[in-house]
């Protein structure tokens, strides 16, 4: 009893804070009533469109005519396998070797350059800039002969160039060209001695 007579201005304070917040309280809860019954009443209708969309379901399900109807529309409606995805590019993100070919066949000259023959490829890593894994991207995309390389054109070894995916200007410059050239007529010359 002698805290509170000696203390009675503290308690006045701590009363009046006490229930300056609970006004505030009381003020700002109000409006959120009105927002919470909003936000209450739409899941309810929410609620109330999947349990009668459940009902429906159930009654086309127990009624085996109707489902049949449903199916003859949608198989009306649906076409599948007419869009597909194209894999055009490994996990890498490189390239994949169907559309490497397919790149090769747009964009190299294969009528000036010839065809080559794969049961009778040459070994590509006699050329200097030439190792087994370029020999083998060469290989996919339709290159097997000195012939073929001894015949390209400019416009061919930049085509190759991307297709490979090789250094710019490297063909050039390690002149695989008259490396080719060189190749193929030694061989000829061994095969006639």
């Amino acid at each position: 009893m002698e805290f509170i007579e000696n203390n009675s201005s503290l308690l006045l304070v701590i009363f009046l804070m006490m229930l300056g917040a609970f006004i505030i309280g009381f003020l700002s809860g109000k409006s959120g009533i009105d927002t919470t019954a909003a936000v209450v009443n739409k899941e309810y209708t929410q609620e109330k469109t999947i349990t009668s969309t459940i009902t429906t379901a159930k009654n086309t399900i127990t009624n085996p005519d109707d489902t049949d109807l449903h199916r003859v529309e949608i198989a009306d409606i649906s076409e599948p396998g007419k869009i597909r995805a194209m894999k055009t590019r490994e996990r890498a993100g490189r390239l994949s070797q169907e559309v490497k070919t397919e790149m090769a066949n747009k964009t190299i000259d294969f009528s000036n350059i010839g065809i080559g023959d794969k049961s009778q490829a040459d070994d590509f890593k006699k050329i200097v800039g030439i190792g087994s894994f370029v020999e083998e991207k060469l290989n996919t995309i339709g290159i097997y002969n000195y012939s073929q390389l001894a015949q390209m054109t400019d416009a061919d070894i930049n085509a190759i160039t991307k297709v490979i995916e090789f250094f710019p200007g490297r063909i050039h410059r390690d002149d695989w060209k008259g490396q080719a050239r060189d190749l193929m007529t030694s061989k000829q010359s061994s095969t006639e001695v």
